[in-house]
């Protein structure tokens, strides 16, 4: 349970309070209530007490009072008592004066417990419901909606972006803000600036929180930052009906932050560890949440984006057994940008997202190669560029490429630590017509993607115990040369030209037909794909290797 406060307390009983004293530090109240007694030597911290006032002045007379704090809660059985409290913490030290928080109120003692009691059982209620959105994975649109069965509020929780994470709206609140963002899901870069040059009223230590009176609608405005390893990640917004302030929602709006920071970094952390404003636009793009060009142009005011007009997107990896707080992730991302200065770089979903500029299409990426083979096999991790795009709105079929190649490169070739889309961009069709044949003929066999050629070929090695399919697929790779393909099988170019003869003896054409060569290069990269990807004979579906269990590749979404 978060701890309750003396100002949640004084709101809670403000019809009957008759006397109040706060005090600077806020002791804390989470022990539960007990009552005063006139045999009690000194009281314990962390309880709420509640007293008649004549027992808490001799308390106060005789100087029972820890300097933790102590929050007392008294009806008043003597009107003359009022005055005695006040002359005894005139007379206290000043110590003792600023360690006692006071509440004295008109109720009699029994029916003052009871409302006492009373409220508390509401807010252990609230913070509960509050706790059990974090461990139940409810959501944050769950969390707000019943932060505001206590928060008679408008609560707005935006990214660092200042789009909409979740909101509760207020029927009786009127804000030019929070109806920008309810009507377009995020708030422009005029709103933003706006927000910006408001004066804080009160603020605290390391800006954790502002509160203001806003300018255009004369509501007051409690803003909590929402921030992970000094990045700021969210802002949540509780905007009060008129200009006052209201020391319990702000106590209030603390807890349910904590619950929000809580929820937002228990399972991804690392997530928010970069760059939040790129990280969010990145996120939404990607998400496809972000597909109106007036709000991208909007939201990149707000960054300073690396891209000019091309760029290229860059995946890296590490691997998913490794604990990943024990991965330095802003030491990897300082030394990326030493690689990659021209980019922007954040945290997706496990991984490092760069887009790196570039300068025209046709433009090879350069880079420092042998520093980025450094941080990969130190960190053992794997790096996958994708292809070059022109347009952010392309982001989405971009990153899934570049996902994919990256996922295929690992498995295929786990000894290559960079990895490019387009070396791996034929095995991506394959897989997405695997997917298709699963879906419509429920059939997991992709030997009826090869041609009959290529079987026969496989077929014949089989028995024969011949590399005549590899033979073949290097054949057609070097053009027909037969000399570059003898040097490159290290056989005599005579043997080679005899395999070829004997090639076009099993699948009974010739290869001089551009079609026939084609399927055969494509069927080739489905034997690859089976056995490098899915380790398995195409022609048995059984797996290559004993020790292999065979899994099912992951379906296109």
């Amino acid at each position: 349970m978060r701890t309750l406060t003396p100002a949640m307390m004084s709101y809670w009983l403000n019809d009957i309070i008759l006397y109040c004293h706060q005090i600077p530090v806020i002791p804390a109240c989470d022990g539960g209530i007990r009552l005063l007694e006139n045999t009690t030597d000194i009281l314990c911290p962390g309880y709420i007490y509640i007293g008649t006032s004549s027992t808490a002045s001799g308390i106060i007379a005789n100087r029972s009072v820890p300097d933790d704090g102590i929050f007392l809660i008294l009806s008043r059985d003597d009107d003359s008592l009022s005055d005695l409290i006040q002359s005894n913490l005139a007379s206290a030290s000043h110590d003792l004066s600023n360690h006692l928080a006071i509440i004295e109120t008109s109720l009699d003692l029994f029916p003052l417990y009871n409302r006492v009691q009373e409220h508390i059982r509401q807010y252990l209620i609230w913070d509960s419901r509050l706790h059990d959105v974090v461990y139940t994975n409810a959501g944050l649109q769950t969390m707000l909606e019943r932060a505001a069965t206590i928060l008679d509020a408008t609560i707005l929780l935006v990214n660092a972006g200042y789009k909409n994470i979740a909101s509760v709206y207020h029927p009786e609140i009127q804000d030019a803000t929070a109806d920008e963002l309810r009507n377009n899901g995020y708030q422009s870069f005029d709103t933003i600036q706006q927000i910006r040059r408001q004066t804080p009223l009160k603020s605290g230590k390391d800006s954790e929180y502002v509160e203001y009176r806003s300018s255009e609608s004369n509501n007051y405005t409690i803003v909590q930052l929402i921030r992970y390893q000094d990045n700021l990640v969210a802002r949540l917004c509780v905007i009060l009906n008129g200009p006052n302030p209201n020391p319990c929602y702000s106590d209030l709006s603390a807890v349910l932050a904590s619950y929000v920071s809580e929820y937002m970094f228990s399972n991804q952390g690392a997530d928010y560890a970069s760059n939040a404003a790129f990280g969010s636009l990145a996120a939404d793009l990607i998400e496809c949440r972000l597909t109106d060009p007036q709000e991208l142009e909007q939201r990149l005011k707000q960054i300073q984006l690396a891209v000019r007009r091309y760029y290229h997107v860059m995946l890296v990896s590490f691997d998913s057994k490794k604990d990943r707080s024990t991965i330095p992730w802003n030491y990897i991302i300082s030394q990326l940008e030493y690689i990659f200065p021209f980019s922007n770089i954040t945290i997706y979903k496990g991984e490092i997202l760069l887009i790196i500029r570039k300068m025209k299409r046709g433009s090879h990426l350069s880079f420092r190669q042998e520093n980025l083979l450094e941080i990969l096999e130190h960190y053992n991790g794997y790096a996958c560029i994708g292809n070059s795009s022109e347009f952010l709105t392309s982001l989405p079929p971009v990153y899934h490429q570049t996902k994919s190649a990256l996922r295929l490169g690992q498995k295929m070739n786990p000894d290559q630590r960079i990895i490019y889309y387009e070396d791996y961009s034929i095995y991506q069709v394959i897989e997405m017509a695997a997917e298709s044949a699963r879906q419509t003929l429920g059939s997991r066999n992709l030997v009826h993607l090869c041609n009959n050629e290529i079987i026969a070929l496989i077929l014949y090695d089989k028995k024969k115990g011949t590399n005549l399919t590899d033979v073949a697929y290097a054949y057609l790779s070097h053009e027909r040369n037969t000399s570059e393909t003898a040097k490159a099988l290290f056989i005599h170019r005579n043997t080679m030209i005899n395999k070829i003869h004997k090639i076009e003896e099993v699948i009974g054409e010739s290869l001089e037909n551009p079609l026939l060569r084609e399927r055969m290069m494509f069927s080739y990269h489905v034997l690859t794909y089976m056995k490098q990807y899915r380790k398995e004979d195409i022609l048995t579906l059984k797996p290559t290797s004993p020790d292999y269990q065979n899994q099912e590749e992951p379906r296109q979404k």
